[in-house]
């Protein structure tokens, strides 16, 4: 990346700026390459290796960057190989799951040091949930100190959508949590100084499919989470859409023709299929929650269960339509599909063939990469990307 693109089109910078971006192009390719040399680095980026040389200086003097050993092999003069101090910082991800909370922690490489999966005791109560969460998130910065330094940055997924202005989680009807809804930042308030992004479990497994799974080279896609209910990320340009109050995607909302007159699909692929077979009295699915019901289906689909065939089909084709009603709103490059769910095999073809059948120009109907890790995965990739971004200033304010 060279400096003169970062600064095409804007008005002449001052030095002090100039060094900033510098210091930023250079901080962000050893994250991407290290260990590197300056002359490396000069390379890759275009700068001028005597202005690589002052930012590394720079960035040494505020203990970000460390020599990590010598170039050898090569003629000439040796290099000296540079990669981010081990103590510079680190980052915690959360992923509050309708049963279960997951939390990893993560240097600013993304190489996690701390992965716990925890219950909670009381799922629906949010006071619970939000004493839980502060002890989980306090037991985690007090391992991460040890080593890494401090918290930079917090990033927490909930099932819920999420104001983009003030981050407030939004109660909406029929999704996970309707009833006193848990609010991260005020549960974490005063935890740390570090920033706490919280956003839609969805967004972020969209977010995490565009840099890490099966979005990396399409500059728009819809991934559509199918679980207990039913949600889609967009990214359009290669940037997330959450509209002006933070509720788009939530195709659920949708009605399609497939549906009763009046209704809506929000209830999503496993709680109808749930709801169907729990009506038969079906007993080996008694005492499991809407979504292992529907894997109990889909498994009983791929062994040749001609109920379970037409169940699948029929809500794939409800699925489906949803879908192509999205593709002939934005028409996106390709469409992932993904949750507990929606990246069964069993499940794809009934939603490639509705959305064929009904879209203008159908895109590509396939699986997404990260499965169920992918809402962890994208909450961990935005508090990285974060944490990088404020790691200069902060060092300058120490």
């Amino acid at each position: 990346m060279e400096i003169r693109r970062e600064l095409a089109g804007a008005a002449l910078p001052s030095m002090t700026l100039l060094r900033e971006l510098t210091d930023q192009i250079v901080l962000d390719t050893v994250f991407e390459q290290a260990p590197i040399t300056r002359a490396e680095i000069a390379q890759r980026t275009g700068i001028s290796k005597t202005t690589v040389s002052e930012s590394v200086r720079r960035l040494e003097e505020m203990k970000l960057l460390l020599p990590a050993g010598e170039q050898r092999g090569r003629q000439g003069r040796v290099g000296t190989y540079y990669q981010v101090a081990a103590d510079a910082g680190f980052v915690v991800a959360v992923d509050l799951h309708q049963n279960e909370i997951r939390l990893c922690a993560a240097d600013l490489f993304g190489r996690p040091f701390l992965e716990s999966t925890h219950q909670p005791a009381q799922p629906r109560d949010p006071d619970h949930i939000a004493r839980q969460l502060r002890s989980i998130i306090i037991g985690a910065i007090g391992q991460g100190t040890v080593g890494h330094g401090k918290p930079l940055t917090i990033g927490v997924s909930v099932a819920n959508p999420v104001d983009p202005t003030t981050s407030a989680v939004i109660p909406l009807e029929d999704t996970p949590y309707p009833e006193g809804v848990f609010q991260p930042q005020e549960a974490l308030a005063g935890l740390t100084d570090a920033p706490l992004l919280v956003e839609n479990d969805v967004n972020l497994a969209a977010v995490a499919e565009r840099w890490h799974g099966a979005g990396r080279d399409a500059d728009s896609f819809a991934y559509v989470f199918i679980g207990a209910g039913m949600g889609m990320g967009l990214v359009i340009g290669d940037r997330l859409i959450r509209g002006a109050r933070g509720v788009a995607g939530e195709i659920g909302y949708l009605s399609v023709s497939s549906q009763p007159p009046g209704t809506q699909v929000r209830h999503g692929f496993a709680r109808a299929v749930a709801a169907g077979f729990r009506a038969q009295q079906l007993s080996t699915t008694e005492g499991l929650d809407s979504v292992a019901v529907a894997r109990e289906v889909l498994r009983r689909a791929d062994e040749g269960d001609a109920e379970a065939r037409a169940v699948v089909e029929e809500e794939g084709r409800t699925i489906g339509e949803a879908i192509a009603t999205v593709c002939a709103v934005v028409d996106p490059e390709l469409v992932l599909l993904g949750g507990p769910i929606g990246s069964h095999p069993a499940l794809l073809e009934p939603v490639r063939a509705a959305v064929n059948a009904l879209a203008p120009l159908p895109p590509p109907i396939e699986a997404g990469a990260l499965g169920d890790a992918a809402p962890l995965r994208g909450a961990l990739a935005v508090a990285l990307r974060r944490a990088r971004a404020d790691l200069r200033t902060r060092a300058q304010e120490t």
